[in-house]
């Protein structure tokens, strides 16, 4: 399984939310809310970009790196910028990601500036939500 959309949707199709808890600062739902906000800005712009400057070198070189490792590491606390928070349950927050992971498989419009990498094409982009996933997905364990 080489596609990272097909590897997303097998990670978010294996929680069983019923036996699985956050373990970070935010609840599911809002885990959830934020990595599909994250997914729909790819295809209708972040509210908030950093400078050119940013993207084009500690931008670009952040993105080479996580990709170049096979895994992303961020503040799992710290919300996109220009992002609605959203307090919701962890089934709406997972159904969001699901359809935001859906409708961004379908698209076939221009894709947008990542606020801090720049542009990306659709296979970048869809490697970096599978990463934006897993690693928010390290702060997931059983419930207990």
């Amino acid at each position: 399984m080489n596609d990272p959309l097909s590897k997303a949707f097998a990670t978010l199709d294996k929680l069983d939310l019923a036996q699985i808890q956050s373990t970070g600062e935010w609840e599911l739902g809002r885990m959830c809310s934020h990595l599909a906000q994250g997914v729909v800005f790819s295809m209708e712009g972040d509210p908030i970009q950093k400078p050119r400057l940013f993207q084009a070198t500690a931008g670009t070189v952040a993105f080479k790196l996580f990709t170049m490792r096979g895994r992303m590491s961020h503040g799992l606390d710290e919300p996109i910028p220009g992002e609605v928070v959203a307090s919701v349950t962890a089934d709406e927050g997972l159904g969001r990601l699901w359809a935001s992971l859906e409708a961004f498989r379908d698209f076939e419009g221009p894709l947008q500036p990542h606020f801090a990498y720049g542009a990306l094409r659709k296979d970048q982009f869809g490697n970096a939500h599978l990463l934006h996933i897993e690693n928010h997905l390290q702060e997931v364990g059983p419930r207990g």
